[in-house]
């Protein structure tokens, strides 16, 4: 009799060990929010007569941030001359390559492109953009699901002519902290590369 309380209490000691670890274990928390990985990451710029300008920043090792090494090739634009930009942004480092853009729309609301270029480079946006100043005029064409500004869309006229001018696009990804005043210091930064820029007649 001793010997089968003894059974008893040792199988009831396993089976409470074992819900203890399948509770820890349903219990783990999923990584969430982690920064997407690039390797190509291209302008689109297309003016309203359908010319097309592209400007590609590839880095194959799909380094992030600060830490990557983007080759970047310069682009010309027209001058006084309107332009929607648009992004094709990839990672080649998975097959089939993976479309990043989706993930970014999909997560619209922990996003946001943020822009620099030199002084009046455009007539619109006029100043140098919002990555030094939040309230920089952008012209977002898109929009998350809680009104704020996106940025895989937005609408440019450039000036006059400009040389060795330069462009900055910085995504900040912005779980649970985007907000109407949220800025490139709030959360972390997806990619922050700089194009050579030249506006012509």
């Amino acid at each position: 009799m001793k010997n089968q309380n003894k059974l008893r209490q040792l199988l009831m000691l396993l089976f409470i060990i074992s819900i203890g670890f399948s509770c820890q274990e349903a219990e783990a928390p999923e990584e969430e929010n982690e920064v997407e990985i690039f390797t190509d990451i291209e302008l689109i710029f297309t003016a309203e007569d359908g010319t097309v300008v592209r400007a590609l920043a590839e880095d194959p090792t799909g380094g992030l941030a600060v830490n990557s090494s983007f080759t970047v090739q310069p682009f010309t634009l027209k001058a006084n001359t309107t332009y929607t930009l648009t992004f094709e942004l990839l990672n080649r480092l998975v097959n089939p390559v993976e479309d990043v853009q989706e993930e970014i729309l999909d997560e619209d609301d922990e996003h946001q492109m943020f822009f620099e270029f030199t002084n009046n480079a455009f007539s619109s946006p006029a100043g140098n953009g919002n990555i030094q100043n939040r309230d920089g005029e952008i012209n977002y064409l898109d929009f998350d699901d809680n009104g704020l500004p996106l940025g895989l869309r937005t609408r440019w006229t450039t000036g006059g002519p400009l040389e060795n001018g330069t462009f900055r696009v910085w995504l900040a990804h912005q779980p649970g902290v985007k907000t109407a005043t949220s800025s490139v210091n709030d959360g972390d930064v997806d990619f922050d590369i700089t194009f050579e820029m030249t506006i012509e007649e």
